[in-house]
């Protein structure tokens, strides 16, 4: 049996020990007669490799776990409500008006902070809507029997980079879990969405309604 080489023995002995500690080298030798004029070589690799996630944010409302809530209260005007019988000399329906309020406070009211951002093309955003714990379920489409229905309550988009909102009928009824709308990748989306009712409230029976709208980012 050949015995190896004290430089071979040294190559095995270096090459184990690479093993034993998970390292992961490349070795070459480059070997040339002193008197040649050909230069002696040796090549080393090392893979480099840069690993990033898909990462998607989405923002609705302030930035905390909060979810915001806005109210469209009707009455009649000049009325506060709830009102004891009071002497009434108005119109027979009343005119009826609305307030709305929100997170945001009186002068912003309605109106909802939104923002996204993404690194992943073909990003989509979509919303759908599902009842609301102790309120009365909206129905699909226009009010019907005295109950509001989902087109009674619009959006708008607004802001420097505005979020483009799924849909096209700048009501909630864009919110079928379908509609979507495409997010650019590695652009930052800052601006707001404005929720208003054009309800009528004497189309409407006495109770409290409500919905919650959940936007949903997916990054494929």
């Amino acid at each position: 049996m050949k015995r190896l080489s004290n430089y071979r023995l040294a190559a095995v002995a270096c090459a184990l020990a690479l093993a034993a500690t998970g390292a992961v080298a490349e070795q070459t030798v480059g070997v040339q007669d002193g008197a040649s004029t050909t230069d002696a070589v040796a090549t080393a690799r090392v893979n480099v490799r840069v690993l990033v996630p898909k990462i998607v944010i989405l923002r609705v409302g302030d930035a905390a776990n909060t979810v915001p809530q806005i109210d469209f209260t009707y009455g009649i005007t000049g009325f506060a409500a709830p009102q004891a019988s009071a002497s009434y000399t108005g119109a027979i329906p009343p005119v009826l008006a609305s307030t709305t309020t929100g997170t945001l406070g009186a002068s912003n009211a309605g109106v909802v902070v939104v923002g996204a951002w993404t690194n992943m093309a073909g990003t989509t955003l979509t919303c759908a809507l599902g009842a609301l714990g102790g309120s009365s379920a909206f129905f699909a489409g226009p009010t019907t029997g005295g109950v509001p229905g989902t087109a009674g309550i619009t959006w708008a988009v607004g802001g420097a980079t505005p979020l483009p909102h799924p849909g096209t009928n700048n009501n909630l009824t864009d919110c079928n879990g379908t509609n979507s709308n495409t997010l650019t990748a590695r652009t930052a989306y800052n601006g707001t969405y404005t929720y208003a009712s054009n309800l009528v409230a004497t189309d409407l029976n006495p109770g409290t309604y409500g919905l919650t709208v959940t936007y949903t980012a997916t990054a494929p």
